[in-house]
């Protein structure tokens, strides 16, 4: 699952931008889900500080409270 941003272009507020922040996958075998960010280079990096969550839920509170400026800078 990815997850965006969106938010208008700061050259043209009548166009919206989609802006990737974080990615997370379920590892169907033992229900854990990876948390993933999208660094400088475009690539998705394991969130080291908490690389799985128990469940989709707590994957998003670990997203949304962005301890280390990693998904919202």
């Amino acid at each position: 699952m990815l997850l965006f941003e969106r938010r208008p272009a700061w050259d043209d507020s009548g166009r919206t931008l989609e802006i990737p922040i974080a990615k997370t996958t379920l590892v169907k075998k033992s229900g854990a889900w990876k948390i993933f960010w999208q660094r400088s280079d475009l690539a998705w990096h394991r969130y080291d500080p908490k690389p799985e969550a128990s469940s989709l839920d707590e994957a998003l509170k670990i997203i949304g409270a962005d301890d280390h400026a990693c998904f919202f800078g």
